[in-house]
């Protein structure tokens, strides 16, 4: 039997048709299909004045606009429903409100934004790995906002953010050397070798993957729209190296059409008449710096390209740099719910390899000559260059599943290269001329040192919020790094050839966030990292085991022929940790908010550290026995805003230190220098941030910081480099006591805005190469302001004067390398 079908006539097919059609193209029909628009105007609450730049979200979905100059604002493409709308501005409290969209249709929705101290006005990324109000936050942030980045022409990182509390920065001079540190986190080695600080670029690694550490001052600002300082133990979001904390760096794009540029020179003024430094004798070095980019912004596509160029002539001999870079970020809205972004940048730098001030060297003993603090110790450092070339292509997936539930996957490539050339010359450079035991320079004809790094990585994030109590995050990250280098290698060197070596990393992570009341909420992590690498044995020269002939003549010592090759097998071939925090917030005003964490740290041993072998001025040797080291961090502080005048921010910590690495010099009651990266047993670093914040008027604002550090090795023998060289040798090297920072802004009228900046660092207590128990030469013990002024002359271009180093102060961060004298910029800036 054929099964029955159901079939109706041609006559009720072509009605039912009819029917249907006519449906589809009604005008309600249509109405549904179309999506409606929201416009509206944000003005001050106290005076009625358009907002301008204030941002206006659709809370759950990616649609958004800022104010313009009229403080006018439109999201178009908006899909039928019922949305909050947040509110967000610098210096004013945010404001949310619900409102329904109607298909088709065009809503109206003017919000007005009362003010507030900057500090609680800000939204903070970085401690939980999504936003949250300043005062949610349960471990101590600071954000430097694109006005404050923007206050000086063409900054550079370490220049954004050396006003941090808690912040230290070394800088030797150009693009030589130069370390951050975080409460203390990492000691000046290496120019950054195991730095304790994980930096991100729209949070993709800009750490070099064989060092860990950041070349701080050839990150260019011109594109970022904010930067978020991190502090404390932080491994538990971001991994291996973030002990210490993580600087996020975001790049802008533009809410319009626009082509912006601008352009600055500048001179560094002459040292004080006391300086005998042959180099600044007569010759005045100047800076310059140029910029030019376009951007823009549709309704699905939103991009921005940006080229910068800069040359500076070198403060002190062989300090020239020269800087070419090129960042380009994108994004694409599939829809009201997902998105596609694109950050990339391209820069490639070359400058002077910078050696220490002149110095005699009398039997085993460095007689320093501070009075020529801008020249070199030879002529055999002043041909001596260092090239890089960075590389960041990442691609960034997010897509809003439903209102509870976030999918956040990136893959990304960087490339690292760096080159240091010692001597172009066709002969082989000695210094000191004709030592009888040990060349401190010895170097062939091209001879260099290099590295190339690979680092391929991805990571998936899934942020839930499963419930009105609990916010879950749920993560993996892994990458893999190869390694090309002259120097970080597992077998013996080879003039002028790489070596190769691959390191892999992979971690998962999740979190609760959990809100016990309306006011208590605790925020606890888990991450379990692991890294390898794929050597078992290394091979070396021992500098400390001399391979001794003969002595020269009768009560000579004997000639050193040589040092001894050794080969060790590799103890820790690969590391893992688990790291958990718990960090509380209680909310207990709507003006005050108090905060608690405990967690634990991790930091894998650097492809560095394992394998150094030359650090220019020096000679080391590859540890087989290096380990991970931990720490165990502590910290409670408070928040609270008195009125919307002065906000306040103070913190106490504690970093419990197990296995601390750190270079120490074999040889230290001799010469030469040998170092070693070791494990120290254990260290204790405490201390105390504020940070006060007054805004008497609309026009003015005071900022102030003040830290205390104890930082204290906890071993029995001494951690720091020179150990009892050093008056107090159980200090750690490197660490300053107290540091505190101020800066100003007033607009005195509406086109002007003046502001300064200034920073005080106290005297080193311990040093890790020319230590002596009168401190004589330690770095610190400076104070520096800067000032400037920015002035609009048409709505679209702007004119900048800056003075760094006001008084001229004549400062060391850095062990025998002075800093910069006072120099005088002039800029300015269009936008179109």
């Amino acid at each position: 039997m054929e099964p029955r079908r159901f079939s109706s006539s041609p006559l009720v097919r072509s009605l039912s048709i009819i029917l249907l059609l006519t449906a589809l193209l009604s005008p309600e029909a249509l109405l549904a299909a179309a999506p409606g628009m929201l416009k509206g105007l944000v003005t001050d609450k106290a005076d009625g004045e358009p907002v301008i730049g204030a941002s206006v979200m659709l809370e759950n979905t990616t649609l958004g606009a800022a104010t313009g100059f009229d403080g006018n604002y439109t999201i178009q493409s908006i899909p039928e429903g019922s949305y909050s709308v947040k509110v967000t501005g610098v210096g004013y409290a945010p404001a949310v409100q619900n409102i329904t969209i109607s298909a088709g249709e065009t809503a109206t929705l003017d919000l007005q934004l009362g003010e507030t101290t900057i500090m609680a006005s800000e939204v903070v990324v970085g401690a939980a790995l999504y936003e949250q109000d300043r005062l949610d936050v349960p471990v101590t942030t600071s954000v430097i906002s694109e006005e404050e980045i923007k206050e000086e022409p063409s900054q550079s990182l370490d220049q954004v953010i050396d006003t941090v509390p808690g912040v230290n920065v070394t800088r030797s001079a150009g693009y030589s050397a130069a370390t951050v540190q975080i409460r203390g986190s990492n000691t000046f080695q290496g120019g950054g070798i195991g730095t304790r600080i994980n930096a991100f670029y729209d949070g993709f690694p800009i750490n070099s993957p064989e060092t860990g550490g950041i070349v701080w001052t050839n990150v260019n600002m011109n594109a970022a729209d904010k930067v978020e300082v991190v502090k404390g133990a932080a491994s538990t979001l971001y991994g291996s190296a973030a002990m210490g904390g993580v600087v996020n760096v975001f790049g802008s794009l533009p809410d319009t059409f626009e082509v912006k540029g601008g352009a600055s020179l500048g001179f560094y003024d002459a040292p004080p008449d006391s300086d005998q430094s042959v180099y600044r004798d007569g010759y005045t070095p100047w800076l310059w710096n140029t910029y030019v980019g376009i951007g823009d912004k549709t309704e699905k596509f939103n991009y921005s390209l940006l080229y910068t160029h800069s040359e500076d002539d070198g403060y002190r001999d062989n300090s020239q740099t020269l800087l070419n870079d090129v960042k380009f970020k994108a994004r694409y809205d599939i829809d009201a719910n997902q998105y596609l972004q694109l950050t990339s940048y391209y820069n490639e730098t070359e400058a002077g390899y910078v050696s220490t001030w002149p110095y005699d060297l009398v039997g085993m003993s460095f007689v320093p000559h501070p009075e020529r603090a801008y020249d070199l110790v030879s002529d055999v450092y002043t041909d001596d260059t260092v090239s890089r070339k960075n590389i960041l292509v990442g691609l960034n997936y997010v897509n809003l599943l439903s209102d509870d539930l976030s999918l956040d996957s990136r893959i990304y490539y960087t490339y690292n290269e760096y080159k240091l050339d010692y001597n172009p010359t066709d002969t082989t450079q000695y210094f000191p001329p004709a030592p009888s035991f040990f060349y401190i320079y010895n170097k062939a004809p091209g001879q260099i040192n290099g590295n190339k790094s690979d680092r391929w990585g991805a990571g998936v994030k899934l942020d839930w919020r499963a419930s009105e109590q609990h916010r879950l995050l749920f993560g993996i990250d892994g990458n893999i790094v190869d390694l090309a280098s002259t120097q970080y290698r597992p077998d013996l060197p080879v003039f002028n050839e790489y070596g190769d070596v691959q390191e892999k990393n992979i971690a998962l992570f999740i979190q609760d966030e959990f809100k016990m009341t309306d006011r208590f909420t605790a925020l606890l992590s888990l991450r379990y990292d692991w890294s390898g690498i794929d050597a078992d044995e290394v091979t070396y020269t021992d500098y400390t085991d001399p391979i001794l002939g003969p002595p020269p003549g009768p009560g000579q010592p004997p000639e050193i022929l040589g040092y001894s090759i050794k080969t060790a097998s590799i103890e820790q071939k690969s590391v893992d940790a688990i790291s958990p925090r718990l960090a509380l917030n209680y909310k207990a005003a709507d003006d005050l908010s108090f905060r608690a964490s405990v967690g634990k740290s991790f930091r894998a041993p650097t492809l560095s550290e394992r394998f150094v072998r030359d650090a220019g001025l020096f000679v080391g040797i590859p540890n087989p026995a290096i380990d991970k080291e931990t720490m165990t961090a502590y910290e409670v502080g408070f928040f609270k805003n008195f009125g919307d005048k002065v906000s306040l921010d103070v913190a106490g910590y504690i970093n419990d230190y197990d296995n601390l690495i750190e270079s120490r010099n074999q040889n230290p009651a001799g010469f030469p220098i040998i170092f070693m990266y070791e494990n120290v047993a254990k260290a204790r670093i405490w201390g105390i941030e504020t940070s006060l914040n007054v805004r008497p008027t609309t026009d003015l604002n005071f900022g102030l910081g003040y830290s205390y550090m104890n930082a204290k090795d906890k071993s029995s023998d001494g951690g720091a480099l020179a150990s009892s060289q050093n008056p107090d040798p159980e200090w750690l090297a490197y660490r300053p006591e107290h540091t505190a920072s101020l800066s100003a802004t007033w607009n005195p009228i509406t086109r002007l805005t003046l502001n300064t900046t200034g920073r005080y660092v106290s005297q080193y207590k311990s040093v890790s190469t020319y230590s002596n128990l009168d401190r004589e030469n330690y770095p610190g013990d400076f104070i520096v302001f800067n000032a400037g002024m920015k002035y609009k002359l048409t709505d679209n271009l702007t004119g900048s004067f800056l003075c760094r180093n006001i008084t001229n102060e004549q400062y060391e961060e850095a062990e025998w390398f002075r800093a910069p004298g006072r120099s005088f910029i002039l800029g300015f800036d269009f936008v179109y």
